[in-house]
């Protein structure tokens, strides 16, 4: 037995007995009212930082925010002490959060918009060593990004924590055609050729963790092609946006494309992916789309990494249940927020 990821694997399967059970997934979708939902996650791991943050918010973002702040302190709990051979991996790998907030800086920069803070993930860096975070955006780095002019201003303050590299690529391009989609993809790009140039063969039991980059590459992918069929783009006006890093072939990808209509594009992208047991719906969005991908991905991939105890796929596999907790308590919070029925809770919910 290879021993290289066993002080990581057994700090993961540590971390798994952190995450929430599913009677508290219960108790809180069958909640009557917001202030129970926060009185349940109150009584959860949660409550350090729901009281930490409990002088600056209160409520719906009170919540989001701390499960934010606790998805990202168990990640970087995760990535203290990775082996040498792994440590790229889960350094590029966490950098997802950046990505994901830098985006949606931008997004709000280019519309004019106040950006919640619930949309940023950011860690104290004094709480962790500087080697072990890599890039990951710090409250400072936040503050200052938000208070740059536009987004070329964003862009060159990025270069020192290398993505800016990737966004100046694309400058002249947003300049002239004023699409901010451009910036955003090479976002994309970057992360997953990074990601994927990381997780080398070493040890011979990468080839799970490769094959979760290439099907969550698919899954982007053909998330692009539902929204921009939904907006009737022509294939040329994605084209650049598409990566050619995953499983399915771009040409097929075209091909499925330019044969399909708004109407039937999701079902189609659904069949591709191998989602199961929707051959005969009608009428699926966007979000359902994006849902049922999701759930597949996982249900193909955990079952992989949970028979690789001492791996890179033993840490992935706990990271992807991290952020797979977070995302199912902001679809609770946002719909004890807003009213939805527990069903439809439930059904947009990706459990695993």
């Amino acid at each position: 037995m290879d021993a290289t990821f066993f002080g990581s694997a057994s700090k993961c399967r540590l971390l798994n007995d952190e995450l929430l059970k599913e009677e508290t997934f219960s108790e809180l979708i069958n909640a009557e009212s917001f202030s129970d939902v926060l009185r349940i996650m109150d009584g959860t791991p949660y409550s350090t930082h729901i009281q930490a943050l409990s002088g600056l918010y209160s409520s719906y973002e009170l919540l989001e925010i701390a499960s934010n702040r606790r998805m990202m302190n168990l990640v970087l709990k995760v990535a203290e002490s990775p082996p040498a051979n792994g440590r790229e991996a889960i350094k590029s790998y966490i950098s997802r959060w950046d990505i994901d907030s830098i985006k949606n800086i931008i997004t709000s920069k280019y519309l004019g918009k106040d950006i919640k803070k619930s949309d940023i993930f950011v860690v104290d860096r004094n709480n962790y060593p500087v080697g072990m975070l890599g890039n990951v955006l710090t409250p400072e780095d936040y503050t200052l990004m938000i208070n740059e002019n536009d987004i070329e201003g964003i862009s060159k303050y990025l270069v020192k924590l290398s993505y800016g590299i990737y966004l100046l690529k694309y400058l002249d391009e947003y300049r002239k055609e004023r699409d901010v989609s451009v910036l955003l993809y090479s976002l994309d790009i970057a992360y997953y050729s990074r990601l994927f140039e990381s997780v080398k063969y070493f040890l011979g039991n990468e080839e799970p963790a490769r094959f979760f980059i290439r099907d969550e590459v698919d899954q982007k992918n053909l998330m692009t092609l539902i929204k921009a069929k939904t907006l009737g783009l022509d294939f040329e006006a994605i084209d650049n946006g598409l990566m050619n890093m995953g499983n399915i072939d771009i040409q097929k990808l075209r091909e499925m494309y330019n044969s399909s209509e708004s109407e039937n594009i999701a079902i189609k992208c659904l069949n591709l992916y191998g989602v199961k047991g929707i051959e005969n719906e009608n009428g699926i969005s966007s979000g359902e789309a994006e849902t049922l991908m999701k759930r597949t991905l996982l249900e193909r991939t955990l079952p992989r990494f949970s028979l690789q105890s001492n791996s890179i796929g033993s840490i992935f596999n706990t990271l992807l249940r991290f952020e797979n907790e977070r995302n199912n308590l902001r679809i609770i919070f946002a719909g004890k927020a807003y009213g939805m029925d527990k069903e439809r809770i439930r059904k947009m919910m990706v459990n695993i």
